[in-house]
């Protein structure tokens, strides 16, 4: 039986994975108190939260969540990137910090709703931002349309062309 403050901190921790739209779970294993709040304070201005947590207590939190965590992800000390508003960027975030400190590494992460591995991860942290993948989706949108439209107006425009030539050789021939 948990006590009242474990079961609060389960409760949070459900919380946190029902309303995140991606998580990355990393082995901080190695990182002093100035990094993990140096990596804090970098995680905050992307809107996304950073909590250190027991195995135990997250696994617990995941299963009210009915959120899937491999078990091999719940080793060792862990810590939980929350992505709040974008799906990638715990990943991307946390992908450059292990860039740039070996010393730690990530394990895996949940997008919506499922378990993915570390590789998966840095796959999915190299994908270009949610509005840029967007304009480039828009792009493969217009691009036909425009094509199609530059088809129907070429007639109207070689007519016009074929007038205003006309119109110069009267003026000139008389």
């Amino acid at each position: 039986m948990p006590t009242a403050e474990k079961a609060q901190l389960i409760d949070e921790l459900a919380q946190m994975l029902r309303d995140s739209k991606g998580a990355v779970i990393l082995d901080y294993r190695g990182l002093n108190v100035t990094a993990i709040t140096a990596l804090r304070r970098e995680l905050k201005a992307q809107d996304v939260e950073f909590h250190v947590a027991k195995n135990t207590l997250l696994r617990i939190a995941a299963e009210r969540a009915g959120v899937e965590i491999a078990p091999d992800l719940l080793t060792g000390p862990t810590a939980v990137a929350f992505g709040q508003t974008d799906e990638i960027a715990p990943a991307r975030l946390l992908s450059d910090f292990v860039r740039r400190n070996r010393v730690v590494s990530i394990k895996g992460g949940i997008v919506g709703g499922r378990s993915m591995n570390a590789a998966e991860i840095g796959r999915l942290a190299t994908l270009p931002a949610r509005e840029q993948l967007l304009a480039q989706l828009l792009g493969a949108f217009q691009a036909p349309m425009a094509k199609t439209l530059g088809v129907l107006q070429a007639p109207a425009r070689e007519l016009a062309g074929l007038a205003q030539a006309l119109a110069d050789h009267k003026s000139q021939a008389a």
